[in-house]
């Protein structure tokens, strides 16, 4: 019986625990059916995990700057693709390609970014071909 009761424990650990990976995990809350570009100047760099955010202030036609948060995969993922701490600083100008938010606030999942120095760093997938053609 003591058998039967750590498994049936185990097993709802693991479940549990799977379904808070998952839910973390998930992009339900981007619209991966559109891009979006958006330009303005970097005002934050959150070089942290579980996830690295980037804020850019996009000017507005009424002089007004609007904070966009684009937010990026881990430090580790982003580090073994060669992006550095340093690749995109406050202060620079940027654009950027992301899948927008799906309640319509302003920010979204990167895509890709082209950099203050005109090169350009992408994501996985599709978005490589960007910076394959663009960066030559």
């Amino acid at each position: 019986m003591k058998k039967l009761i750590a498994l049936v424990t185990g097993a709802s650990l693991l479940s549990t625990l799977s379904a808070v990976v998952l839910a973390h995990h998930s992009f339900a809350m981007f619209d991966q059916t559109t891009k979006v570009e958006v330009a303005g100047v970097v005002s934050s760099v959150q070089w942290t995990n579980p996830h690295v955010w980037i804020e850019v202030d996009v000017p507005q036609d009424d002089g007004t700057a609007v904070t966009w948060g684009v937010e990026f995969t881990s430090v580790v993922h982003l580090t073994r693709r060669g992006m550095t701490r340093d690749l995109v600083k406050v202060g620079d100008h940027v654009t950027f390609s992301m899948s927008p938010y799906a309640d319509g606030s302003p920010g979204g999942r990167f895509f890709w970014v082209q950099l203050a120095d005109g090169s350009y760093y992408c994501d996985v997938g599709a978005a490589q071909r960007i910076c394959q053609e663009r960066n030559q």
